[in-house]
């Protein structure tokens, strides 16, 4: 029988990213699954917009505050939806990696993220979370539709 122990989902505090979140904590609630939310805070190089390459000109694109941001709202979608074992990460890094590397740390079974940027002209040339998470693992991905109102 098929059964998923720890599950894994990521933010971005994105209201389509809650949606993976809810579902996330759904299946955790079914399978009596530990739930770990992830939300990735990392930097971007400021030389794209013109600055020096070097550290000083590093760009917070998601800072560690706003992370935590985000997990504190995920985790209450995560309970009103019943999850009962919650654990929230905030990791440095870009989200497909951040969610890789909290995957093989704390054998998560199971990855679960949004479907944005799956089928946007971005995501079809620079490639998406998503895309990128299901080459890449070696688990189970559900990449959850977000663009339909259940």
């Amino acid at each position: 029988m098929l059964n998923y122990s720890v599950i894994a989902v990521g933010t971005d505090g994105s209201e389509t990213s809650m949606k993976a979140v809810q579902a996330a904590a759904s299946l955790a609630r079914v399978y009596g699954a530990k739930l770990l939310i992830v939300s990735a805070f990392y930097d971007h190089a400021g030389s794209l917009l013109g600055a020096p390459n070097s550290q000083g000109a590093r760009l917070p694109v998601v800072s560690e505050e706003m992370a935590e941001s985000y997990l504190d709202k995920a985790a209450a979608v995560a309970k009103e939806e019943g999850a009962e074992s919650i654990e929230i990460i905030s990791k440095s890094g870009d989200p497909v990696h951040a969610l890789l590397e909290v995957a093989k740390a704390h054998d998560v079974d199971l990855l679960v993220v949004g479907n944005k940027g799956l089928n946007s002209m971005h995501g079809r040339v620079f490639g998406s979370v998503p895309t990128e998470l299901t080459h890449k693992s070696k688990v189970d991905v559900v990449v959850v539709n977000t663009s339909q109102a259940r």
